[in-house]
């Protein structure tokens, strides 16, 4: 899992589009063309990722979008989040960008 007081962004050389409203988005990983599918939820989480705000923050922001218990939200992102960060699709803000997607 990423630090949980570190803030976030997305990998150098990843880009996320949405697809339309309710849609889910696409994530497209540069240096070797993986692509990976996002519900509206993770999307959510990763258009969120601004370099300033921690995972903590992150959900903070989201429970003002989602109608969903906090404890409820954590538990479904810690996972996703760790997932994202092992696949090198985000990362700490202040990382070195020769990293995993660097």
């Amino acid at each position: 899992m990423p630090d949980h007081a570190a803030a976030l962004v997305l990998a150098p050389k990843v880009a996320l589009r949405r697809l339309g409203e309710d849609q889910g988005a696409v994530m497209v990983r540069f240096h070797d063309g993986q692509l990976f599918t996002c519900n509206d939820v993770t999307a959510a989480f990763l258009e969120a990722l601004d370099g300033r705000r921690t995972f903590n923050a992150v959900v903070d922001h989201l429970l003002e979008s989602f109608e969903v218990d906090r404890a409820e939200l954590v538990a479904d992102l810690r996972p996703i989040a760790e997932r994202l960060a092992a696949e090198g699709l985000i990362r700490p803000a202040d990382a070195d960008a020769d990293g995993p997607g660097g």
